[in-house]
């Protein structure tokens, strides 16, 4: 089987339920697979052949659903871009795919029309636009001209569906490969764990369907269920919706709890129709938890995974999120739950020895969900998939009943509003201006974006520079969310014996009397 497969069935079974609304726009499940089959005929009809790498670039809506899922039943490679990356980070992520084609939102024409020229592979650029620029083509124009029909293409299991860049700790973001089988293990996990979908229920999805929250939509689709689409988060267009569409599950990260629970006309929205949230992406404060029970109840869902191991490694469900029980179930509210039905977690030291419960290790993950590897990339692959296990890089512990606890990340990655920022990365910017002599980036806390990037820098003597001036140039360089919020200057950075930056301990101070570092 593949992926499409089973939108094929849920066409067949309910082929006139309306399954995706993205504002006045919406498509039944067979409006959906005849869209998705236009979609493949048209990529195909441009020469594209099986294994090509075709790149997404778009905010939610129905198109990029046509999309996921017409690029994957052509045989083509999927490769999602994060829309809030810096064009210098588009560039190098459709090189290092070698992308030959692109299928873009109106609003990136511009960007991509002036660093097309810089990405040789790329042939075909296609915007849904009312008014394509006359070097890329209609989307529109493509799909009307394509068959309805199923493409001839044969696919296995085993075949390539995505490639999910993630940045890296030491070197630029590396491209995650996952095959067909992979996403029918992420789709049968969702289905078959605390997660009650059922025909005619409604979800509302407002984070990036290019991340984890496009792993939502089949899931519901395949139940007859409706995916409502929203451009982006707006609480009170999400309170409205809820109430509008009677929304029984939302799939958020923590800053969107954080922001909903902030607005001034929450108890004003008729929100009973609410029957699950879902959150991830990023680890949630305990004090946020509780206010999200007391107003909403004990509907809350966590789920934990990561782009190498596919979404739903574990699950805190509702049950645990209980504030009236004992000390252990409330404890329990600061962990990632225990592991889904198909997933195998443990926690492992650096000598590849299974730790008991109690004991800090790497936690790693034996799953049908696990990458392939990563693209062009040997060493790496070899590095993360050893002694037959996925190293996921962050540190935890395990409890006697299986409850995993994230503690740390080896590598120091920081999660802020659910996008993952590599210090490093923001560093070597930091090293570009010609004022900085050393320069540390690290994640402090955030009551909005759970996180964000604080940066330390110490100056070349004589030269001056301000902490408005050092994130304006982060922001040349840099995805908005990925500069720093704050900075700080000292005379020296601290160092280890070998001359190495002292990250750790100049982070240690911003997260005092917190059981991690990490929020």
């Amino acid at each position: 089987m593949h992926i499409v497969d089973f939108l094929v069935k849920a066409a067949n079974r309910y082929p006139d339920n309306v399954v995706v609304v993205h504002g006045a726009a919406q498509l039944t499940a067979w409006q959906l697979l005849e869209k998705v089959y236009r979609v493949s005929n048209a990529l195909l009809g441009l020469g594209l052949s099986k294994g090509d790498r075709v790149a997404l670039l778009l905010n939610n809506c129905q198109q990029g659903v046509e999309s996921f899922y017409g690029t994957v039943r052509a045989g083509l490679v999927m490769v999602p871009m994060n829309a809030r990356y810096s064009p210098k980070e588009l560039i190098s992520i459709l090189n290092h795919a070698e992308a030959k084609a692109i299928i873009l939102g109106p609003e990136f024409v511009q960007t991509i029309e002036s660093i097309r020229h810089e990405v040789p592979s790329l042939l075909h650029v296609v915007a849904f636009t009312e008014k394509a620029p006359p070097s890329m083509l209609s989307y529109e124009e493509l799909l009307n001209k394509a068959s309805t029909e199923e493409p001839s293409v044969e696919i296995s299991e085993n075949d390539l569906i995505s490639l999910r860049y993630t940045g890296g700790t030491t070197g630029p973001p590396k491209g995650v490969i996952h095959d067909h089988r992979s996403n029918i293990a992420i789709l049968n996990n969702i289905l078959t764990n605390d997660f009650l979908i059922e025909e005619g229920d409604a979800i509302a999805v407002s984070g990036p369907i290019t991340h984890a929250s496009g792993f939502m939509i089949l899931p519901h689709i395949v139940r007859g269920a409706k995916v409502i689409l929203l451009s982006c988060f707006d609480p009170k267009e999400f309170l409205e919706t809820i109430e509008r569409e009677k929304v029984k599950t939302l799939y958020l990260v923590p800053t969107m709890i954080v922001m909903m629970l902030a607005h001034p006309d929450l108890k004003k929205h008729n929100l009973s129709s609410l029957k699950t949230i879902r959150y991830g992406a990023s680890p949630i404060s305990p004090e946020v938890l509780r206010r999200g029970i007391e107003v909403f109840g004990s509907i809350f869902v966590q789920a934990y995974g990561l782009t190498e191991g596919g979404m739903l490694l574990t699950l805190l469900s509702k049950r645990d999120h209980l504030l009236n029980g004992s000390e252990k179930s409330l404890k329990r509210l600061c962990s990632v739950g225990r592991a889904v039905t198909s997933v195998q977690v443990k926690i492992m030291d650096d000598e590849g020895h299974i730790l008991p419960a109690g004991e800090v290790g790497e936690i790693v993950v034996q799953s049908d969900q696990n990458m392939k590897g990563y693209w062009k990339n040997p060493q790496a692959t070899v590095e993360a998939l050893r002694n037959g296990w996925l190293h996921t890089r962050d540190i935890g512990w395990m409890d006697e009943e299986g409850y995993i606890y994230l503690l740390d990340r080896k590598e120091d990655m920081v999660i802020s509003g659910g996008f993952n920022i590599y210090p490093k990365e923001v560093e070597d910017v930091l090293y570009m201006h010609p004022a900085v002599l050393e320069a540390a980036a690290f994640g402090v806390p955030d009551e909005v974006w759970g996180e964000s990037i604080k940066a330390v820098i110490s100056l070349k003597p004589g030269m001056i520079a301000t902490e408005e001036e050092i994130i304006e140039h982060c922001k040349n360089h840099l995805a908005p969310f990925k500069k720093p919020k704050s900075v700080n200057f000292i005379q020296e950075l601290p160092k280890s014996s070998y001359g190495k930056i002292l990250r750790r301990t100049l982070k240690e101070p911003y997260w005092q009397g917190r059981a991690r570092m990490i929020n």
